[in-house]
């Protein structure tokens, strides 16, 4: 496996004295930190609004884009399709096993200087690819599972869930996904119609555009290969593997949110949580903890790079069918970037609600401004 080293993250220390949490959010593929970390904190004036939040932009190193005739982009794995993610899944296992070690790690060292056992003052944040990377992270937890800790929270802008099929089948669901909880916290569509951001839109469009010509080309009669298929039937006389097989029916059969967890840390070369850990009603193992980690994911439906249907399968998934606290919203009038006015309005209360983050409202902030110019 490649180990070319990722760039140096891009940091923004707290404008406060007080370093009480610390957001990582990834870019889009084809951007990198410098350009959308910068775009964000002007944007939105997030310094401003979290003073005690130190920020880490990390950069996607380069990877050949199959899509794009192998030309080296900045992208957290390598994905053939917006319209169906799911296709020549063999493309993204690499991309998406470093990353996550990658991600692992900037964690580790933030709860070094935050102090142990601070996982709950770590937000991990993402935008359309860099989402996907994120959200398929936190579900493989962490490579010591019996230590396990949820982080503060998860934001994701116009994402989408790597493998969702697979895990759909996992969970052995047709119309619907089976509930593993009966609480699900679902936030009211937006109604508001606002001007999308004219900025250069994280130059990730361009990828997106390129590749929707270059899916125009392909033929039907050379369907892409996928040679990653966990699924493949058993022949019935085959001799029987010791890899995890999540369909595999025995006495010891684990449930099947952790087989479908399991899944995720197979492609993630970490350890299998034990086919015997209990589940309980209303809480988790500690092995499971990392699914305690809130989660808010937003979308634009007007988005034409990523619809808001694979966010919503995300969504549904993630509430559904693993039971987690999952915050969903539209945006109408919205394409594939974020809105301050609402969206990220919207996200900043969700992590007072649900970090108890301080947060300082935007109407104390500009009267602060208006008295300095006075001054």
């Amino acid at each position: 496996m490649s180990r070319k080293p990722y760039p140096t993250p891009l940091v923004v220390p707290p404008l406060s004295e007080e370093h009480t949490h610390t957001i990582i959010s990834l870019h889009g593929r084809g951007s990198n930190a410098e350009r959308f970390g910068n775009e964000l904190l002007a944007s939105t004036d997030l310094q401003g609004r979290l003073p005690t939040v130190k920020f880490v932009f990390p950069t996607a190193r380069k990877r050949r884009s199959t899509i794009l005739k192998k030309i080296p982009i900045h992208q957290w794995y390598d994905n053939y399709s917006l319209e169906d993610p799911g296709q020549r899944t063999d493309l993204q296992v690499e991309g998406l096993c470093q990353t996550a070690e990658f991600i692992r790690g900037l964690v580790t060292e933030e709860v070094r200087i935050l102090g142990e056992e601070n996982h709950s003052k770590i937000i991990l944040w993402g935008l359309s690819q860099g989402c996907a990377a994120g959200i398929f992270t936190l579900l493989g937890g962490w490579a010591d599972a019996s230590e396990a800790y949820p982080l503060g929270a998860f934001i994701g802008m116009s994402g989408w869930l790597p493998f969702e099929q697979q895990l759909r089948e996992i969970l052995r669901s047709d119309e619907g996904l089976v509930s593993a909880r009966e609480n699900q916290h679902e936030m009211q569509s937006g109604d508001d119609s606002c001007e999308e951001s004219e900025s250069d839109q994280e130059s990730e469009a361009d990828a997106y555009s390129q590749q929707g010509s270059d899916d125009n080309l392909l033929e039907e009669s050379d369907p892409p290969r996928d040679d990653f298929n966990p699924f493949k039937e058993i022949e019935e006389d085959s001799t029987p593997r010791d890899d995890f097989n999540p369909f595999e029916e025995d006495e010891e059969e684990a449930p099947l949110v952790v087989q479908a967890i399991n899944h995720i840390r197979d492609i993630l070369t970490l350890p299998m949580i034990p086919s015997n850990t209990q589940l309980s009603e209303d809480s988790y193992p500690p092995s499971l903890s990392h699914l305690h980690t809130p989660v808010f994911l937003g979308h634009g439906l007007e988005d034409p790079k990523v619809s808001a249907g694979l966010g919503k399968k995300m969504y549904r998934m993630l509430s559904d069918g693993l039971g987690m606290d999952v915050a969903w919203k539209e945006y109408h009038g919205l394409g594939h970037w974020y809105r301050v006015e609402d969206e990220i309005e919207d996200i900043l209360s969700f992590l007072q609600d649900r970090v108890d983050l301080p947060v300082i409202s935007g109407s104390s902030l500009e009267k602060g401004k208006g008295q300095e110019k006075q001054l």
